[in-house]
């Protein structure tokens, strides 16, 4: 079966699988140069305002943020094609999909990522693993998985109060699964409810919490670092936040989409919500 992934997340499902796609996005990891399906409309190296100014912007105009290439589609036939259908900024919306399809003369089989909460990673994998005659795999995998996050050591007493940003200007906490990401931490979360967007505050209405995590959608460490030390440049809201709690920048990659990654990202959590140290984790000061 040849298989192709519009969104990171995606592509990381069909790597936890031992799938190799015939063609990914411009934003999925790529190390074999694999022919690349999407491209961004938003040009690379603008700040988060810019960034946030233009998405909105796109918005209310009805524009796209991404293009599908089908003339790469179309020459690569795949046979089945996986996107995501949770959020319009990361990557291709169900509708720029279904109009990319509908020029091609034998259109694949659309596997839609939908989840919101920590369970439906679970659900997917083993859905992803019976539409690609792998469910014997997708199971063995499920069951690593869970017993990664059984292993856990027991929350802290009392549960230290968690803000989780996935954007600093302007600040967004994070939504949809990181409520239970920070809870089965050991931490008690501060920002939406389990399966909700993710909501856009006021500095001045980011919950006063004692750890901090930042973890900028999009973002590697260093990248967010560098976004981090333009902003306290400016004399951004965050320096005068950030006094007094503990802060951690992430690198996003287990946090930003519903993927097995996001078992690492609790993992990561842990370790550093009981004073330890964790790789694609840096400690500000």
């Amino acid at each position: 079966m040849r298989v192709a992934s519009l969104v990171p997340a995606g592509t990381l499902y069909l790597e936890a699988l031992g799938v190799e796609p015939v063609g990914v996005s411009h934003s999925c990891p790529n190390p074999r140069g694999l022919p690349v399906l999407t491209e961004s409309l938003i040009p690379p190296g603008l700040s988060q305002e810019e960034i946030d100014r233009r998405v909105r912007e796109a918005y209310r105009q009805g524009l796209s943020l991404y293009r599908v290439r089908e003339e790469v589609l179309l020459e690569l036939a795949p046979d089945l094609l996986l996107t995501q259908g949770v959020c319009e900024v990361c990557a291709p919306t169900p509708r720029e999909v279904e109009g990319a399809l509908a020029f091609l003369p034998r259109p694949p089989r659309v596997f839609e990522l939908r989840g919101t909460r920590l369970a439906d990673l679970f659900r997917d994998l083993r859905r992803l693993g019976e539409a690609l005659g792998l469910e014997g795999r997708a199971e063995a995998l499920v069951e690593g998985l869970w017993a990664r996050l059984a292993a856990l050591p027991p929350p802290p007493s009392p549960r230290p109060r968690v803000a989780f940003l996935e954007w600093l200007d302007p600040p967004y906490l994070g939504g949809h699964w990181v409520r239970e990401v920070v809870e089965a931490a050991g931490g008690a979360y501060l920002g939406p409810e389990a399966g909700a967007p993710s909501r856009r505050v006021p500095p001045e209405e980011v919950p006063l919490a004692e750890v901090v995590f930042l973890a900028f959608c999009g973002y590697g460490l260093e990248e967010a670092r560098v976004a981090v030390e333009a902003h306290l440049a400016r004399g951004g809201w965050l320096r005068g936040y950030l006094r007094g709690r503990k802060a951690y920048l992430l690198d996003a990659g287990p946090f930003q989409a519903l993927t097995p990654r996001t078992v690492e990202g609790v993992g990561i959590l842990a370790r550093l919500l009981r004073g330890g140290e964790a790789e694609g984790a840096l400690p500000l000061a």
